[in-house]
């Protein structure tokens, strides 16, 4: 099954490598791509440069990821079109999982549309306006609606892809790549909406 995980301009960098190391320890199961509008060289936040491939809404399956960051703010206001693939990605994934604010982005696709999402900490305006109409839960770190997987901050983002290979795989497995990864991962946690 592939990974697919969209890069901009200024994603934090841990937002979209926690669930890598994640997925990756499970090569015979999961292939990571890192995939851009541009197919180019993309540079996380903290400097990071990262060769994707490009972002093709017709090859994506499996997973799709959506990492948060500063640049995510800059797409909100200037990148429709990307916007637009991230829409079409989405919906021909089994999974899609956001990170911070990368649900901001997703939000803005209208997919999220009456579903609910971990509340991300950002001001309250910048919620109301990319969020409206969804479900923030403030009181949960990690929320799983239907293939909608969202969480709050970026640690969060590594027991979020736990659940996605509890999920897709088995709860043995992701207990498996919690220890590998030294994650504290509590599948029962109570500030996890299932």
């Amino acid at each position: 099954m592939n990974v697919n995980i969209v890069l901009f301009d200024d994603f934090n960098a841990l937002d979209a490598l926690g669930p890598a190391e994640v997925f990756g320890k499970f090569p015979e199961h999961f292939h990571i791509r890192y995939l851009s509008a541009s197919g180019d060289v993309i540079n996380s936040a903290q400097g990071l440069k990262v060769w994707t491939d490009s972002l093709r809404p017709e090859e994506i399956d499996g997973v799709f990821l959506i990492p948060g960051g500063k640049g995510a703010r800059r797409l909100l206001w200037r990148e429709e079109a990307l916007l637009d693939l991230i829409r079409d990605c989405a919906k021909n994934a089994e999974l899609c999982m956001m990170v911070g604010n990368g649900s901001a982005l997703a939000a803005q696709t209208g997919l999220l549309y009456r579903r609910k999402i971990a509340d991300i900490a950002e001001d309250k305006n910048w919620n109301r306006m990319f969020t409206a109409g969804i479900d923030r839960l403030a009181s949960y770190r990690i929320v799983l609606d239907g293939k909608f997987y969202s969480c709050r901050d970026t640690l969060s983002g590594i027991g979020m892809a736990l659940f996605a290979i509890e999920e897709l795989l088995d709860i043995s497995l992701a207990e498996k790549a919690a220890t590998a990864v030294g994650y504290a991962w509590d599948q029962d946690a109570e500030d996890v909406f299932r």
